[in-house]
């Protein structure tokens, strides 16, 4: 029995400690679960006060930078200021801001959703590919009118993941908060129509001289291909372009039941039917022009007043809008050139002065910078800087013989081959055989590549034309290249706008600055000292200016462009005559567009202390930041 009790007394005694295991390990388990669940807590917490952030983030991010104002009394107003402050122009009426679909024909409002989003009042806002563009870096507009919408009313453009996602939250905040038909009035508003116009009620009181309400389905079709793409089908320039694309425009209509099939035929149109408001004679509209383009680009849509400094100096700019016309009628004109064109930029790119056409026509391109006409020995400079980088000696010998490159055989317009010429008579002559050698041997696409580092924007050829002159370049292409020595041999930044901001806006920050972008040095000391003996040895001393100067003048093809180009220590000048159909013209640029350069340079030089052209050139750039306009800094100064 002892022995039972005492069996019994163990098995108690194992199961009193079993018990006490078993509660302290069931007492660790509930620690450790409250230490996992006080864990899981924090890291929620964490997570979500990040979520949050971020959400709080993005939110206060993309309601800084949006523009939701809508003026409701009249259009903004552009104010055009010249480099220091003086009102050039005041433009109205670009800027849509009374669009009213109450009145405006549902069957005019069906032409631009037909054009831009037939599916606009059957889906949510936004697309699969609208979602898939969030992750792309490209600068595309979102698929659905409501993702255009959204674009523009952020204040600053930007492009990137970051600013799609932005475009593609507001899409669905837009679709959340208002009707299809005020997203839609928005965008008859706010859409980017080309030359500066937002909405269909400005580009239909300018270019249809009648509001939005009278417009025809066509004359409504045409504008729908302007805001797909303003530059291709903008009916001023490609009327005939506009009008096929305005006429697939009504095609849709048709496909997508918004008026009959049967009637679609006759809507369509071979031309537009065009009013369009202009002043004439007023050779600024070319600068006018330019600025709204610009404008357009950097600030979008806008519901306030803008002022818009440029580089213009009005006191040039005013001398060069009566001199071009004047010799233009007396010189030009009589022998076979229709049009004139200038352009007047100080050494570090900034427009003084720019006239692009002998008239002003808004059906007329500017033919400064957007046509591209031949530039003969104007743009073989290049190549000559190129070698002058290698060995800066003008005199170095060089080819001059007949010879077979690519397929091109270049002749001299004398027809005259002397074996080995020097680098200074070779570009006296303008000979075609020295480029060419001298870019077959340094590599014709260096020299190729070299000429766009100095400023060509203008697409160049693969072989030999590229530097004996054929391929067809624009005046600012001349200027920039000519202004490369007067720049330090950095390539120009060339500009009319000098800030934009918004009237009124007492804000440090402007909507935008130029500021002096770095560039690399593109032709050496050495080499400046030799392109200055190059322009000195073609200068006519019969052009006379009341200070060191240089410029020479050339014909080229086949005698249809007349150029002269020529720089001080203040201004780079080109002066271009000829006729927009390319027709042979007797315009001389040694004589007659000599004649008008040295007027122009004689009396915009009025006043303007007389420098050397390198030493001026350098003391003004150590005195300036990269962003204050200093023209006539050093005449103020010594006035005061």
């Amino acid at each position: 029995m002892a022995e039972e009790n005492d069996d019994d007394n163990g098995t108690s005694g194992r199961t009193a400690a079993q018990s006490a295991m078993k509660r302290i390990a069931a007492k660790e388990r509930r620690e450790a679960l409250r230490r996992q669940r006080r864990r899981r807590m924090i890291v929620f917490g964490v997570c979500f006060s990040v979520v949050f952030l971020t959400i709080f983030g993005i939110i206060y991010s993309i309601k800084s930078n949006l523009d939701l104002s809508r003026n409701m009394v009249r259009s903004p107003e552009i104010r055009i200021l010249g480099y220091d402050g003086a009102l050039l122009e005041t433009i109205k009426g670009h800027y849509s801001q009374d669009v009213s679909l109450t009145t405006l024909p549902e069957r005019v409002q069906n032409v631009f959703v037909a054009a831009a989003d037939p599916d606009f009042f059957d889906h949510l806002g936004v697309s699969g590919a609208d979602f898939a563009r969030i992750f792309s870096t490209q600068d595309a507009p979102g698929s659905t009118i409501t993702m255009k919408v959204a674009r523009s009313f952020f204040k600053r453009k930007d492009s990137g993941p970051g600013r799609h996602m932005q475009e593609f939250l507001v899409a669905l905040w837009l679709e959340w908060n208002f009707s299809k038909k005020t997203i839609l009035r928005s965008y008859l508003e706010r859409s980017y129509v080309g030359r500066g116009i937002f909405g269909i009620s400005a580009a239909s009181r300018l270019w249809y001289g009648g509001p939005a309400e009278r417009m025809t389905l066509h004359q409504a079709a045409v504008l729908a291909a302007a805001i797909s793409d303003p530059e291709t089908f903008n009916p001023l320039f490609y009327p005939r372009e506009a009008a096929e694309e305005a006429n697939k425009i009504l095609a849709r209509l048709g496909q997508y039941k918004f008026i009959e099939a049967d009637r679609v035929s006759a809507l369509t149109l071979i031309e537009p039917q065009l009013d369009v408001q202009y002043a004439e004679n007023v050779l600024s509209g070319y600068v006018v022009d330019m600025v709204l383009e610009e404008v357009a680009d950097i600030v979008g849509y806008s519901s306030r007043d803008i002022d818009v400094l440029t580089s213009i100096d009005w006191t040039i700019q005013n001398l060069a809008q009566q001199i071009v016309p004047e010799v233009a009628k007396l010189r030009i004109k009589t022998r076979g050139a229709n049009q004139t064109g200038l352009l007047s930029i100080s050494p570090e790119g900034r427009i003084r002065a720019m006239i692009g056409g002998a008239d002003y026509s808004p059906f007329q391109r500017n033919r400064v910078t957007e046509v591209r006409r031949s530039a003969g020995r104007m743009i073989k400079i290049a190549t000559y800087y190129y070698a002058l980088n290698q060995n800066s000696d003008p005199a170095q010998w060089v080819r001059d013989n007949r010879m077979a490159v690519g397929g091109w055989r270049p002749i001299n317009p004398d027809h005259d081959y002397m074996g080995m010429i020097s680098l200074r008579e070779a570009f006296v002559r303008d000979v075609n055989t020295v480029p060419t050698s001298l870019a077959d041997h340094f590599g014709l696409l260096n020299v190729r590549q070299f000429a766009h580092d100095i400023g060509i924007k203008s697409p160049l050829s693969t072989d030999i034309r590229t530097v004996v002159g054929l391929d067809p370049v624009t005046i600012s292409d001349i200027t920039a290249i000519h202004a490369l020595p007067q720049n330090s041999g950095k390539p120009v930044q060339m500009t009319l706008i000098n800030r934009v901001s918004y009237t009124g806006d007492d804000s440090a920050t402007p909507v935008y600055q130029r500021v002096d972008a770095v560039q690399e040095k593109q032709l050496t000391d050495e080499a400046i000292q030799g392109s200055y003996v190059l322009f000195a040895s073609v200068t006519d001393p019969q052009v006379r200016l009341d200070r060191p100067f240089a410029g020479y003048g050339t014909v080229a093809g086949g005698r249809s462009d007349a150029w002269y180009v020529g720089f001080s220590s203040d201004l780079i000048t080109t002066v271009w005559a000829g006729n927009d159909d390319g027709s042979r013209m007797d315009v001389r640029g040694e004589v007659e567009l000599a004649s008008l350069w040295r007027l122009f340079m004689l009396d915009a030089h009025d006043g303007l202390p007389i420098r050397s052209m390198v030493r001026a050139s350098s003391e003004r750039r150590r005195a300036g930041d990269g962003i204050k306009d200093l023209w006539k800094h050093d005449q103020a100064s010594n006035n005061n």
